[in-house]
């Protein structure tokens, strides 16, 4: 039994470290593929745009567990990179329906490949089957937050 406490006081430093340690990889790949404003966390935004558009800003902050302060801050440099264009929702003029640009839709293909490479390259050591069973048990885990 103190081995399994043991094991679970590990599981929040050692997915802090994978995570810091993949955006951290993304980050310098992509940035110096497409230049230096380009982030991971653009990539992380776009790719929910990509399957889901237009977004509201506020959608957005629920789908990827950012605060709307800070997700502001980046959608104005994304908007000012002409990465992703906000217009005005049609029933209400307040709010603003967030959509990928024709240019972030160019970038697509290669980040993508980044993003492949680099996730395969820190996963190289498991098996496929290890690989979809660690995204199913972290999907349950992002379940279990977001109730």
């Amino acid at each position: 039994m103190e081995e399994l406490k043991n094991e679970i006081l590990r599981i929040p430093f050692n997915l802090y470290r994978v995570a810091i340690g993949i955006r951290s990889e993304l980050t310098r790949r992509l940035s110096k593929e497409f230049g230096e404003e380009f982030t991971a966390d653009y990539w992380f935004i776009l790719t929910e745009l990509f399957n889901e558009s237009p977004m509201t800003q506020t959608r957005l902050s629920e789908v990827i567990s950012r605060d709307r302060a800070s997700l502001s801050r980046t959608i104005s440099c994304m908007e000012r990179v002409g990465l992703v264009s906000k217009v005005a929702e049609p029933l209400d003029k307040r709010k603003g329906l967030l959509s990928p640009t024709k240019r972030a839709y160019a970038f697509k293909p290669v980040a993508e490949k980044i993003v492949v490479d680099v996730v395969s390259n820190f996963l190289s050591s498991l098996k496929p089957i290890e690989i979809l069973e660690m995204n199913r048990m972290l999907g349950l885990i992002q379940e279990a937050i977001v109730k």
